[in-house]
């Protein structure tokens, strides 16, 4: 058995511009070191052969966009923030991409950086593959010592997120001098997504999203909050710009990637109204957090309901609860439905609540409940004689529809 030679044993104490060119001289190839937020650290020299994406990276400091979000959609950096082998990537001519091999920097879970490779001088079989994987392991050190600074870069600017979120500002100017102290540019319009999932580690299973669409967020608890705005790409699509689309699309791939590792795989998810003033995201989240108590309140009913746009007369309980109580209301006629249940083992009030949330479509609420239509019709007409009231009164429906739900937040309660 051959035993691999260790690469960079003699450059434990070289910085990352002399890694670069350790790498380069290895695998006889350009070389360029970035940050997990894509931005150069360090690169070899290139004499001829470096493509148009890597000189961009080099004159600007960060891979083009158009480079990521290529790169995004061909899937590579899921590749890359999931598994410790190289990623093999092929030739992406319309973004001035070569052919590259690319290994993640990774410490534990977290990935610090990225190594690229551009295959242009000669090929990067399997022994140069391991070179890579000694030289992402030998990185590890200089981009933790790198990264000291940017965590506490990081942590000023989600303190600066709790201050937005809590409504600590006073003025939009105050907002922005600061955003633009943190290097932060903030997004316009914007609205407020919580995602919510019981276990550790929330973000963690979200990382390849969060990094793709550069979101802001904190955690709190079990809940991770986040600034979500409109991406550049999306605006090319009219139909698909508005941020509501934005967040069911990201709510869709979210909830994917976390159902599987989550306690009990239950995820809540739901977010507030666009703003453009950032003095209204204390506005946006209190949105978000109603939509979020609402779904717990009522998970079946609000099942498919994910923004606060969205939902409709749960919007009104939680007050018309309060105000309820406080005049010690009590709907009679609930209370009837219930003792006749209790007495006769019927279910007449689930039937009137299945009806009414299915707008009484009497087709649509027989095949909910699994009855034949003359049966609820039987059931309904026997539910008007027991409450005393024509259930095509529409004032009065709405108002027994209301008294159903909020009964169901008293039980809930």
């Amino acid at each position: 058995m051959t035993t691999q030679p260790d690469y960079f044993q003699q450059f434990q104490h070289a910085d990352v511009d002399e890694l670069a060119d350790v790498i380069a001289d290895l695998l006889q190839n350009p070389i360029t070191i970035e940050d997990s937020d894509h931005k150069l650290i360090a690169y070899s020299l290139h004499g001829d052969s470096t493509d148009q994406a890597r000189w961009s990276t080099i004159m600007g400091r960060r891979v083009p966009e158009k480079v990521l979000t290529r790169l995004w959609k061909d899937g590579v950096f899921q590749m890359l923030l999931t598994q410790d082998d190289p990623v093999h990537i092929a030739p992406k001519d319309e973004v001035g991409l070569g052919k590259r091999v690319a290994i993640a920097i990774r410490k534990g879970v977290e990935v610090l950086g990225y190594i690229w490779a551009q295959e242009v001088n000669q090929p990067i079989t399997t022994e140069a593959d391991d070179i890579l994987k000694q030289a992402a392991r030998a990185a590890v050190p200089l981009l933790v010592q790198r990264q000291g600074k940017r965590k506490a870069e990081e942590q000023r600017r989600k303190e600066f997120f709790w201050e937005l979120l809590l409504g600590n500002h006073t003025s939009e100017a105050s907002i922005k001098r600061k955003a633009q102290a943190l290097q932060m540019t903030l997004p316009s319009p914007y609205l407020i997504c919580i995602i919510e999932a019981a276990g550790p580690n929330l973000e963690q299973y979200l990382y390849p999203l969060l990094m793709r669409d550069k979101l802001l967020w904190v955690l709190d608890g079990s809940q991770l909050i986040l600034l979500m705005g409109r991406p550049a790409t999306a605006a090319k699509a009219k139909e698909k710009s508005s941020l509501s689309y934005l967040a069911g699309q990201f709510f869709s791939e979210s909830l994917d990637k976390l159902v599987d590792h989550v306690e009990n795989g239950q995820v809540v998810a739901g977010y507030g109204q666009p703003y453009t003033a950032y003095l209204d995201i204390v506005k946006s989240y209190r949105e978000a957090l109603q939509v979020m108590q609402v779904k717990r309140l009522f998970p079946v009913e609000t099942s498919k309901i994910q923004g606060f746009h969205e939902l409709g007369i749960y919007r009104f309980l939680l007050q018309l609860k309060k105000w309820g109580d406080a005049e010690g209301y009590v709907n009679e006629r609930i209370g009837k439905l219930k003792q006749y249940d209790r007495e006769n083992q019927t279910n007449l009030l689930e039937t009137l609540e299945t009806f009414l949330d299915q707008a009484g479509k009497v087709n649509v609420t027989a095949q909910k409940l699994h009855i034949h239509i003359n049966t609820l019709s039987y059931r309904l007409r026997r539910v008007e004689e027991i409450i005393e009231m024509n259930l095509d009164d529409q004032n009065q429906r709405t108002s027994l529809y209301l008294d159903i739900k909020l009964d169901k937040l008293e039980k809930d309660k």
